[in-house]
């Protein structure tokens, strides 16, 4: 199989006639004109006379098990709305946002003390576990899932981790709880 490039290929671009070669991977035929769907590199596959396009860059996708990191926009007693700023510790420059499940975070059953689990401005580093109805769900069950960095809600100095659960600000002594990552304070990430 022999292939050639040719650069530069945009979307509806011509790269061959229908008598010369078939249609192949992101390509379509219109008029007996062979097209481009995709910006890319056309490839041509001599021994089965096709004709496809290499697509220049590949889609950035979160698919489940994945993790990514982002800042909690929003949140309620049950979910967090996070915007997603990385992915599997790359950066993402695409805008995705994620719902993040705080069921069964924010303390015991009935009659016990509600806790925060994440607030608004924290940066939380999340398990993707399901891709529903195009929504990204996250959820923050794992000991290295978790809040990694968080202001203060009196002063907005940075938070200290404290204990397990627990965060102090040094510039006001304010506790504040949530649930933390393991390696809270540690990331250079800043909020």
């Amino acid at each position: 199989m022999k292939e050639t490039k040719k650069t530069g290929v945009l979307p509806g671009d011509k790269v061959a006639i229908s008598e010369e070669f078939l249609p192949g991977v992101h390509t379509y035929e219109a008029s007996g004109v062979i097209r481009a769907l995709r910006t890319g590199s056309v490839m041509r596959d001599m021994k089965n006379m096709e004709i496809s396009v290499k697509p220049s860059a590949q889609p950035e996708l979160v698919k489940v098990d994945d993790w990514v990191t982002g800042q909690v926009e929003g949140s309620q007693a049950n979910s967090a709305n996070v915007h997603i700023y990385f992915h599997n510790g790359k950066p993402t420059f695409k805008d995705f946002s994620g719902m993040l499940s705080l069921r069964g975070l924010s303390g015991g059953g009935r009659g016990a003390r509600r806790t925060t689990p994440v607030k608004s401005g924290d940066v939380v580093r999340c398990r993707v576990f399901s891709l529903v109805n195009g929504i990204i769900h996250l959820n923050i069950d794992e000991p290295d899932m978790g809040v990694v960095a968080a202001l203060c809600g009196n002063c907005g100095r940075p938070l200290l981790k404290g204990n397990e659960t627990r965060v102090k600000c040094d510039e006001c002594g304010n506790v504040e709880e949530r649930k933390l990552a393991r390696d809270f304070g540690t990331t250079p990430i800043e909020p």
